[in-house]
This record gives C-alpha cells, structure tokens and sequence, in this order.
C-alpha cells in the first residue's frame, strides 16, 4: 500500500513538472521572463549586461552584440565627445519618460501577448504603455522575434516597427 502511495505521489510530481515546463517554455512566456529580468537590471550597453541577459538570446543574436561592443569601443577611442550608437543603453525597451498622474511621477508598464509559435520560430508583441490617468504619452508596441534554441525560446531579433529592426542596425557596415 505505501509503495502505491509514493509511486503514485512521484508519477504525479512529474506530470505536473512536465506540465508547468511546457506552459513555460513558450515564445511569449520566454518574452515575459527577458523583461521581467531586463526592466530591473542595468540598461548601460556593455559586455557586463549582454553577458548577463546571454541566455535569453540567440546564438546569432549574441554573437552581433559582443561584435558591437568591439565597434563601439574602436569608435569611442577615435571618437571620446561623441556619443556612441547605443549610448542611452540597452535596445530593449523605450526611453524611461515618466508622467504626472495627481503629485506622482509614473512609468511606463509593459505586456507581452504571443503572436504565434511554429516549430522553431515565434513571435510576441511587447507593449510598453502609460497607466489610466497618464495625458500623455503613446503606447509603443515592439515584436520580439524568438527561435528555438537548443530546447528553449531565445530572443532572435526585435522589430521596433520601424524600418529596421535590431539586428539590422547591428549588421550595418558604417558605423
């Protein structure tokens, strides 16, 4: 009788660990996570902050930022008064503006709807958007490009719905 007991207190331990893995291992939830970590960490764009972020992005992806970082600094040495291409930090999210609700400053919160998830390849939008009350201010909506990458979702690129996205602007040849 103790033997059914544990084998079937295990049995169900693992579907449920199966079941929480999969809800988790989607486009849009792989997305949710990026932000979470990114809003609340350093936006300066440096080898530090790309090296912590890494598991998040595409081994393509990677690869242009640690390119980039190499561009930047032989620029800045030619270059020391001038503000480099990603000199107000990281792509990832829109100017930290703030405003008034009453006498309280307030930021832009975001969300995350997935778009779709094929095989290897998904997509979900980011809002970036004032709280009820702000005047001011519109939302801005980025996509985030996913791949399936050694078993998980990682961010491949970002459209900021504009004429380029992310990677673009790193594989341009001018600086």
């Amino acid at each position: 009788m103790k033997i059914n007991n544990v084998t079937l207190a295990l049995s169900l331990m693992l579907i449920f660990s199966f079941a929480t893995l999969g809800q988790q291992n989607t486009p849009g939830n792989a997305t949710r996570s990026f932000y979470n970590y990114d809003r609340a960490h350093g936006q300066t764009f440096n080898r530090r902050n790309i090296e912590a972020r890494k598991g998040w992005f595409s081994a393509s992806l990677y690869k242009l930022f640690l390119k980039e970082i190499k561009r930047e600094a032989a620029w800045t040495k030619k270059h020391p008064d001038e503000k480099p291409f990603f000199g107000d930090g990281l792509p990832f999210q829109p100017y930290d503006e703030t405003c008034k609700i009453g006498n309280k400053d307030a930021h832009r919160t975001f969300s995350v709807h997935q778009e779709f998830q094929r095989r290897t390849r998904g997509a979900a939008t980011v809002t970036f958007a004032f709280p009820k009350g702000c005047t001011d201010g519109e939302k801005i909506v980025y996509t985030i490009g996913l791949v399936r990458e050694n078993g998980k979702w990682v961010i491949d690129d970002l459209n900021y719905g504009e004429d380029t996205t992310l990677k673009q602007r790193m594989e341009r040849s001018d600086y």
